[in-house]
């Protein structure tokens, strides 16, 4: 089996097209997790919504340290939210994974909580963090290098800034295409995958860059696409509420009366961000499939 860049693109539409239901349950997945972290993190939150409430009632006479309770209500939401967010993230991509290797296991939408799932999880957070040191190291020293052509007025020193910063985001580059297959690689053979990819992805640099400029640029369209689609909803919703009689209202009127709103642009985005997400994710899985010759590309 060879590897298409193009064609490996183009793999969560396959995926969509081959099993239309694993749309329903990815998107039901969005809803039901959205509602976990909603409910663990609600103290929090209305903490932060009565910090931001407090804030803009101070008016133009807001001082900095008025914004404390603000980021001690972020501080206070961000360790419950993450970790969610981690592994909300890493069942849905494991799935998507699973839907491009094994398509014929195709039960509950390919969303399982396994061990799976857990490899997945503690590889994607590695692999952030990595990313993150090589990011930060790489363009602390783009601009040591700057601060040090700037104090030396090297001739040509703007263009060198240049040159040297351009550098750094290309190694990101690099380092984000090696470590790119880590997921499918973790799902397909079982274990954690931290840098295996690097074997995989030897001498496919410029290939996996474009599938991965292909994979974003139609997420992008799909977003559009859904927008269009689902704007004349959610204004004929919005069309039959009586704004006016909002003002002066408590928070809990207010929700009661555009929660019916709310509600269905919630489940409109969830099933959006699931499409999104199957032609994000899916075209890495294929990638691993073409280039290690292995799974099955298309289930009748």
């Amino acid at each position: 089996m060879t590897f298409s860049a193009t064609d490996a693109a183009f793999e969560g539409f396959r995926v969509v097209r081959r099993k239309p239901v694993v749309l329903l349950w990815w998107a039901a997945f969005y809803l039901v997790s959205f509602a976990l972290i909603f409910l663990v993190a609600a103290g929090p939150i209305a903490g932060l919504m009565a910090a931001a409430s407090d804030l803009e009632n101070m008016g133009p006479g807001a001082t900095p340290e008025d914004l404390e309770p603000i980021m001690m209500a972020y501080a206070s939401i961000l360790p419950l939210v993450l970790p969610l967010g981690l592994l909300v993230g890493a069942v849905l991509s494991a799935a998507v994974a699973r839907s491009v290797l094994e398509p014929g296991k195709s039960a509950f939408g390919y969303l399982r909580i396994g061990m799976d799932e857990v490899r997945v999880a503690v590889v994607s957070l590695v692999l952030m963090i990595v990313l993150w040191l090589a990011s930060a190291v790489s363009f602390g020293l783009a601009g040591v290098i700057a601060g040090f052509l700037g104090a030396a007025d090297v001739p040509g020193g703007p263009l060198i800034m240049v040159v040297v910063f351009l550098a750094a985001a290309a190694f990101l580059i690099w380092l984000s295409v090696r470590l790119s297959l880590a997921v499918p690689i973790t799902v397909a053979e079982r274990k954690f995958a931290f840098f295996d990819s690097f074997k995989v992805t030897g001498g496919r640099i410029w290939s996996l860059i474009g599938m991965a400029v292909i994979a974003f640029v139609m997420t992008m369209v799909v977003s559009i696409l859904t927008s269009i689609v689902f704007f004349p909803i959610t204004m004929g919703l919005g069309a039959a509420v009586d704004w006016q009689s909002l003002e002066g209202m408590g928070a809990m009127g207010i929700v009661q009366a555009v929660g019916p709103m709310i509600l269905v642009a919630i489940v409109l985005q969830a099933i959006a961000s699931a499409l999104s997400a199957a032609v994000m994710y899916a075209p890495f899985a294929a990638a691993y499939r073409d280039l290690k010759g292995t799974g099955t590309p298309e289930l009748a």
